[in-house]
């Protein structure tokens, strides 16, 4: 797992949900924390958003919330219920103050009790060691939609 993160500047859904596949020293159902975790993907390629989903589900497990910030990183909630999600743990926090983004997730990491915080942008703009650190520290994985991918993605 080491080795993962030190060949990569960031991490995709599907290195993270696999690790945890092959991870025999941890018992736990909640996948490993490494952070930030950039989920891209496209009306033609899902690969990610499945292994998303999965990583949410496991999540899920955890007595914690699921915060997704902003209405634009928010899922389909058919596609969340379908994906085993319970929505009575999910939060949606929308940005009234006009706080960055950057600034609204390490909050919500901080504070503990998610189990995954959620928001769109770019990787490199949360890939940042303030970020990495809060989300170590609350156990909590943070994930990155990638906008620009997202846009193109149409439920059916």
């Amino acid at each position: 797992m080491k080795a993962l993160i030190q060949t990569q500047e960031f991490i995709t859904a599907s290195d993270v949900y696999k690790a945890t596949l092959s991870s025999h020293a941890d018992i736990s159902p909640s996948p490993p924390r490494i952070v930030p975790i950039e989920v891209s993907y496209s009306e033609h390629q899902q690969a990610q958003l499945a292994y998303f989903l999965r990583l949410l589900k496991q999540a899920n497990q955890e007595n914690r919330w699921i915060m997704f910030i902003g209405q634009d990183a928010l899922l389909d909630k058919r596609l969340l219920i379908n994906a085993g999600i319970d929505i009575n743990k999910v939060l949606l926090l929308k940005n009234m103050k006009n706080q960055s983004k950057h600034l609204l997730m390490l909050k919500a990491l901080e504070m503990g009790n998610c189990s995954a915080v959620i928001v769109t942008g770019e990787i490199e703009a949360f890939n940042t060691p303030i970020i990495t650190m809060a989300a170590e520290q609350s156990k909590t994985l943070a994930f990155i939609l990638n906008q620009n991918v997202k846009a193109q993605l149409t439920f059916h």
